[in-house]
């Protein structure tokens, strides 16, 4: 990569999914370089081993191009104890719990870093960068193999008295219904992520529902949304099912916040099989009052967007900016 295109105010971006860790340089307002490890750490030693060994390698970029990195943002699925900077527990991660993951990065730089959940960093792409630029409130929908949330209130990223606000997955949607990965019933994030969706077409298979799937298709989200998209009813009827969970979630949210916007992003609704239902359905349960002149968007950043929300929300705190409500 040429000198020219780092050189200038660099950051960082860490994004760390289930299976892997996304390290990005971002700098002139785009990204110029990126980095992708597999993840398979089973402790936290591990786990800090392969963050520094990325950290060591955007570092010697941000060197061979005569410039240094100001700052580092790290997105993180999970529950994260922002203000010091700790991970406190990942449900993708075990034996990962309580790592100073703000603090290790540092110190490998010589730089400040900032932790944030990773819904949280995507929203704040789509805010400063994306398809929410402008907007005051906003609530993000993201749908994967779960569903992440996030919140920008009055212009600030809100994350609540715990910091762990936006937790859309685990809105009460199902009495009695099936156990969530949080270890309680019924949550959406059981009926509206891909999990949801998987689980639904597997029931209907076993129940002798008719359709060119077979057990094995149904292991996919991805896949079951090919087969949506060539007309299988099944697929498509698992789509709809987890679409208006999503919109009767969003109807509340809307009624509560009385919002500008909803981002829907994700893996799981890149298919393009939620959007439309799930504004519907939102319609139908909220008040018209508060829907009246409310947009529903597709998130503009995708794979990258908690890697690149991570390094703009470093970007704006190094600057002094104020990024939390209070």
């Amino acid at each position: 990569m040429k000198k020219s295109s780092i050189a200038g105010r660099t950051v960082a971006g860490v994004d760390i999914g289930g299976t892997k860790v996304t390290f990005i340089l971002w700098s002139n307002g785009s990204m110029q370089y990126k980095l992708v490890l597999p993840y398979a750490a089973q402790s936290g030693r591990e786990f800090s081993e392969l963050i520094l060994k990325g950290m060591v390698d955007l570092r010697q970029r941000a060197t061979g191009a005569g410039t240094s990195i100001l700052g580092t943002g790290i997105g993180c699925a999970g529950m994260v104890d922002q203000k010091r900077g700790v991970l406190r527990f990942s449900p993708n991660m075990p034996g990962v719990r309580d790592v100073a993951l703000a603090q290790i990065v540092a110190e490998g730089t010589d730089a400040p870093a900032y932790l944030e959940n990773d819904a949280n960093c995507a929203l704040f792409a789509e805010w400063a960068s994306g398809v929410a630029v402008g907007r005051r409130n906003v609530a993000m929908f993201s749908v994967g193999t779960g569903v992440g949330g996030a919140l920008i209130l009055d212009g600030h990223l809100y994350v609540g008295r715990h910091g762990f606000a936006g937790e859309m997955g685990h809105i009460p949607m199902v009495d009695r219904g099936l156990l969530c990965g949080c270890g309680r019933h019924g949550c959406l994030e059981t009926v509206g992520s891909g999990t949801g969706i998987e689980r639904y077409v597997k029931r209907a298979l076993a129940r002798g529902s008719k359709s060119l799937m077979t057990i094995e298709d149904a292991a996919s989200a991805r896949t079951i949304s090919v087969f949506a998209q060539n007309g299988d009813d099944l697929a498509q009827q698992a789509f709809k099912q987890a679409a208006r969970s999503l919109g009767r979630a969003a109807g509340g949210i809307i009624n509560i916040l009385d919002l500008d916007m909803i981002v829907l992003g994700g893996g799981v609704a890149e298919s393009g099989l939620l959007m439309d239902e799930m504004k519907r359905v939102a319609q139908r349960r909220s008040l018209p009052l508060l829907f009246e002149g409310i947009e529903f968007a597709m998130a503009h950043y995708r794979n990258d967007a908690g890697a690149v929300g991570a390094a703009l929300l470093a970007d704006q705190l190094l600057k002094g900016q104020a990024v939390y409500s209070m």
